[in-house]
């Protein structure tokens, strides 16, 4: 009797990158920087060492496109959001809705992004995507901005140190919300973020008269 032939999966190198994926966010999440082992990696997706390295030569590639999934996954979702708002005010209240939502505001993933923000510092591939995701996330809150400030006629506003301040709230907000839901609700976070907006374009960013 012959012996049974085994069967070999066969899966499209941009359907296996994204297993790989799954399965490293998977490890950090549970894990964290432990995590960062291709050993649990190549366990939690049921594949050999050898095939992460065919596809991935390095972790820190690796793990350099898992942060650009999460992070461009997340960005993509707020343009959208904000995209679908009438008008420039609607449509910050939709990135900020958004930015609230589960798809964000998810306290399991917090082991993630501290795995992801501690080896930027040291790999150029990991900068690189910060660069990136940061950059398409901040043009979304640039753009907005900068549009409401022409509907509310306000001029010489610096729009790059207001999406920063904005960026840097929200960032605060969901940091602390993450290390203790209690800290505040959903819908608190969002009423200060709003607050924030209507100030900004009521003014709160024009230059100050020097006395």
């Amino acid at each position: 009797m012959a012996a049974p032939t085994r069967k070999f999966s066969r899966i499209q190198p941009e359907m296996r990158r994204e297993h790989l994926v799954e399965a490293t966010l998977r490890c950090l999440a549970e894990h964290g920087h432990a995590g960062v082992s291709v050993r649990k990696i190549a366990a939690a997706a049921d594949v050999s060492i050898g095939l992460i390295n065919h596809y991935y030569p390095s972790i820190d590639q690796l793990i350099s496109h898992a942060y650009e999934t999460l992070s461009g996954g997340i960005a993509n979702g707020l343009l959208e959001a904000s995209e679908s708002g009438v008008g420039p005010r609607d449509s910050l209240s939709r990135f900020i809705q958004e930015s609230f939502g589960p798809a964000v505001l998810n306290p399991d993933m917090l082991g993630v992004w501290v795995v992801f923000w501690s080896m930027v510092r040291h790999s150029a591939d990991m900068q690189a995507v910060q660069q990136r995701t940061y950059g398409q996330y901040r043009q979304v809150l640039e753009r907005h901005l900068a549009a409401l400030a022409r509907d509310n006629n306000l001029t010489d506003i610096n729009i790059q140190a207001a999406a920063t301040a904005l960026n840097a709230l929200l960032d605060g907000l969901w940091l602390t919300w993450c290390l203790n839901p209690q800290n505040f609700s959903v819908e608190d976070g969002v009423a200060m973020c709003e607050g924030w907006v209507d100030a900004f374009a009521a003014g709160a960013f024009l230059p100050r008269l020097k006395v």
